[in-house]
């Protein structure tokens, strides 16, 4: 065999890569740190390349090295996973998810879902990282990520779960206090709290059903990156919310806390997407979780708005984002 299609000498070099020790890694493999520097010069000499700088401590990667890591790491993945799959056989479905969503959505609603999957896979385990970024994935910090887009890059699988509906919202002593906004341009008599951040940027414009575009105008405007905080601020009377997300505010308004403004004008729908790279998918666990993550939310996002469809009309269409 040749040494360039030696799984196992991939694998020395990715702990090599991640240790940076090559007495580490020989300790890691039962062997010489000679044979361990042989391996890599092996790899070195098929590829006609150098991996490693040896004349530095902690010995660093090449730039062809840290791309070989890069390419390297998500296909070992696959093979420890097909190892373990083949000798699992029946056997339950256990390992760690990496799940990467928005946080305002982490902070209220996700736990009981997983815990809901856990009782079904109680070997599963979660770790919550980044904020509902695709590049999570592309980068191995998460296996599985909610996206408010759909992902045109073939490397991805992406399942629908459900749309993003957001309401324009006051507390009934703002509007009490200040009256209540009936088109955007009456914005420019309040202060708006607007969202800002790593899922999405500020609202500049809201439409109506018959595809009309107004600017959001505004007396004053605050920008928060967290979704909670401006909330909690519209709650408790300091300014309006052009689009709050219906989660965020479905039980509020049907208790009568929050009220829908701008009667006809939104920020429309958009639908989002679970997404996970095609390497993922192939792992047993990944599959399942992403199939029932992804429908489980659509019922819980469907529940949302039926929940408040007596008090505000909910929006039929719906913005796919493609990127």
């Amino acid at each position: 065999m040749k040494k360039i299609d030696d799984i196992n000498a991939w694998k020395i070099f990715q702990s090599l890569a991640q240790s940076r020790s090559l007495s580490s890694t020989a300790d890691e493999y039962d062997q010489d740190v000679s044979t361990i520097s042989r391996t890599i010069a092996g790899l070195e000499k098929v590829l006609g390349q150098d991996l490693i700088y040896r004349n530095v401590r902690p010995i660093q990667l090449t730039e062809v090295g840290q791309r070989a890591y890069e390419l390297v790491t998500p296909l070992l993945q696959i093979h420890r996973e097909m190892i373990s799959e083949i000798q699992a056989g029946v056997a339950p479905l256990q390992g760690k998810i990496r799940l990467s969503q928005a946080q305002g959505f982490v902070e209220r609603f996700m736990i009981p879902l997983l815990l809901e999957f856990n009782s079904v896979y109680p070997e599963i385990s979660f770790e919550v990282v980044g904020g509902g970024n695709i590049n999570d994935i592309l980068q191995f910090k998460a296996d599985v990520a909610v996206v408010s887009f759909q992902p045109q890059n073939p490397h991805f699988i992406s399942l629908s779960r459900g749309r993003n509906v957001y309401v324009p919202v006051a507390s009934p002593e703002y509007i009490r206090q200040n009256g209540l906004p009936l088109v955007p341009q009456d914005l420019a008599k309040h202060t708006v709290l607007a969202y800002d951040g790593p899922v999405r940027g500020a609202t500049r414009s809201l439409f109506n059903e018959a595809g009309e575009e107004c600017p959001v105008v505004w007396n004053k405007i605050i920008r928060v990156g967290n979704i909670l905080a401006i909330k909690r601020s519209v709650m408790d009377g300091f300014g309006i919310s052009v689009d709050m997300p219906l989660l965020h505010c479905a039980d509020e308004i049907s208790k009568g806390k929050l009220v829908p403004v701008l009667p006809g004008w939104i920020h429309p729908p958009v639908e989002c997407f679970l997404v996970t790279s095609k390497s993922n998918w192939r792992i047993r666990r990944h599959r399942i979780f992403a199939e029932w993550y992804s429908k489980r939310l659509k019922e819980f996002f469907d529940d949302m708005e039926h929940k408040v469809s007596p008090f505000w009309s909910v929006p039929k269409q719906t913005k796919i984002v493609k990127i």
